[in-house]
């Protein structure tokens, strides 16, 4: 596959750093904006800015990642996460048509039928889901792709990360309280990244698609299973029930890319 000019958006987020280093494996020319660092550390909200970095860009190709993601955070400014989830992304898909592909959250569900697969209704229970949710059909509507993805882990290189945050926690003595009821189908970061990489050249490909990790469990689960495997202090977790009616208890979803590799084996990475 010949060299694409590749624009990420959101490139110094968690997952923005895996999906860079994975294109750029790939070969691609990768430009990369952000709030506070990239080649374009900006806010993409500004007025023209939008149109100054796609000039400054060029891009073949648009990786959406930028989003505004804290559930609370959300709840709090409704009207900055509509700009920042809704309204951006419809500016780029008007531009890019099936060469954006943006990236979306298994939270646009309600968590009351899963496991969820691409046919079901979105049902959000809070500010961020509903934005989301508003998110993949304004960009349908101009054939944008669209990519949900479930709760990641693994370590950046900033040391970002849920497991990477359970280490710390290990490492200091200090006791993580861990959901017992909220189920996900958690995914490794760098092997979302490699599916995305592999996804956003394939201009033909799905409008939507889901990428989950390979099983279904709660983060008590996940911590547990860390520890087991890094002989880590199982005794430092706590169990609690999530009582946040925000936060949906079962979102687990069926995957229409197999993953990479066992939850094992991706935790054994973290």
């Amino acid at each position: 596959m010949p060299a694409l000019r590749i624009l990420v958006t959101g490139a110094t987020g968690f997952l923005g750093g895996h999906a860079v280093a994975a294109l750029r494996r790939r070969g691609h020319r990768v430009f990369t904006t952000g709030r506070g660092s990239g080649d374009a550390a900006v806010d993409l909200c500004a007025p023209g800015m939008v149109a100054a970095v796609l000039e400054a860009s060029a891009p073949d190709l648009v990786l959406h990642l930028a989003a505004m993601s804290r559930v609370r955070d959300c709840e709090q400014d409704p009207r900055r996460a509509r700009l920042v989830n809704v309204w951006l992304p419809q500016r780029f898909a008007e531009r890019f048509g099936p060469r954006l592909l943006h990236v979306s959250t298994d939270l646009v569900f309600s968590g009351s039928a899963p496991p969820y697969e691409e046919r079901d209704s979105v049902g959000p229970l809070s500010v961020y889901g509903c934005t989301k949710a508003e998110a993949e059909q304004v960009v349908h509507q101009h054939e944008a792709r669209v990519v949900r993805l479930p709760l990641l882990f693994g370590p950046d290189a900033q040391g970002r990360g849920a497991t990477a945050s359970l280490r710390r926690a290990q490492a200091n003595g200090v006791v993580s309280t861990l959901f017992t009821n909220e189920y996900r189908t958690p995914l490794h970061a760098a092997d979302a990244a490699a599916v995305l990489a592999d996804l956003l050249p394939d201009v033909d490909g799905p409008q939507l698609l889901h990428v989950s990790g390979p099983e279904r469990c709660s983060r008590w689960e996940l911590g547990r299973r860390l520890c087991a495997l890094h002989d880590l202090d199982a005794n430092l977790l706590v169990p609690a029930e999530c009582q946040d009616a925000l936060r949906p208890r079962d979102v687990s979803m069926r995957g229409s890319v197999p993953p990479r590799r066992s939850l094992d084996e991706m935790l054994m990475a973290s």
